[in-house]
């Protein structure tokens, strides 16, 4: 049920960031500095995902894949830590399991017991592996999709455009200072 309801909530995330391409181009809130080519959108994308997006001006998109991505491998790492967890505690049962075959006037009741035990473990196993696998693929999806995104979709110069805020006393500008991208912030007084 968790994977379906993560893989449903992933998919519509992806969706969603496909089609909201309009309206990040047209926010006026945010101010671009410095023009961003498409090598270096790239580039930034490879870094992580949704990257390369926002400082081309699809800042719906590229916090789609940012939030997406980060959704994913969080999942993944989460439930690699319970799986490896689980895992020990399954093979230490099993230890128990077959110390308690082997010594006779052990009841059969406490073998059952434990045998019982061991199978919910071993299907808890089973499904720890496949959230696991399906945390990686969703990544790995997210990840090929926004390079495939990045490199198809993405201007040759970035098409943002220079806004100020409401009250033109502040402005916001994306700035890229030693290769490194930020926001600088200004106040006009």
């Amino acid at each position: 049920m968790l994977k379906l309801v993560t893989s449903l909530g992933l998919s519509i995330l992806i969706i969603f960031s496909s089609t909201a391409i309009v309206f990040a181009q047209e926010e006026e809130s945010f101010i671009r500095g410095t023009q961003v080519n498409k090598r270096e959108g790239i580039l930034l994308s490879a870094l992580f995902p949704g990257l390369g997006q926002m400082t081309q001006g699809q800042k719906v998109k590229g916090i789609s894949f940012f939030i997406g991505e980060a959704v994913s491998l969080i999942v993944l790492i989460n439930t690699h830590e319970n799986y490896n967890t689980k895992q020990k505690i399954y093979e230490r049962d099993l230890e128990v399991y077959n110390d308690l075959r082997k010594t006779p006037g052990k009841s059969d009741v406490d073998r059952r017991n434990l045998l019982k035990e061991l199978n919910d473990d071993n299907d808890t196993l089973d499904n720890l592996h496949t959230y696991r696998q399906t945390a990686l693929i969703v990544a790995a999806g997210i990840y090929a999709y926004n390079i495939f995104d990045s490199i198809l979709f993405s201007s040759s110069s970035s098409e943002s455009r220079r806004a100020e805020l409401n009250n033109n006393k502040f402005k916001v500008n994306s700035v890229i200072i030693d290769n490194n991208p930020g926001i600088m912030l200004s106040k006009r007084f």
